[in-house]
């Protein structure tokens, strides 16, 4: 991000993350993709435990991130929004935000 989280959330500026599930330009989803199986692993075990989709999980962690980010979602399907849409009404623990943070190879800062 070069910086630009840092930055935004310095100046209390809101950040939107447009298309938040896809990877690369248009390379696709990163949910249930088999190229990212640290990452789906660390999602379901939430899921599981929340009774959600990996999608609401994934939204809730970009709604927890210390950058204040929205979460803008892209897609034709009304079905994808409402499962995705669940993640406003999940709460993330710091170890669980973490752990999907970690999963998705990233290091602490």
């Amino acid at each position: 991000d070069r910086g630009v989280l840092d930055y935004s959330r310095l100046h209390n500026m809101t950040v939107q993350a447009w298309s938040p599930f896809q990877y690369g330009q248009i390379a696709g989803n990163f949910i249930g993709n088999p190229k990212f199986p640290e990452v789906n692993e660390a999602l379901q075990k939430v899921a599981d435990q929340k009774g959600v989709s990996k999608n609401a999980v994934a939204a809730a962690w970009i709604l927890r991130h210390p950058a204040n980010t929205q979460v803008i979602i892209g897609t034709m399907t009304p079905a994808h929004i409402i499962d995705s849409a669940k993640g406003a009404d999940i709460s993330l623990t710091a170890q669980e935000w973490y752990d999907i943070y970690l999963a998705a190879g990233n290091d602490l800062p």
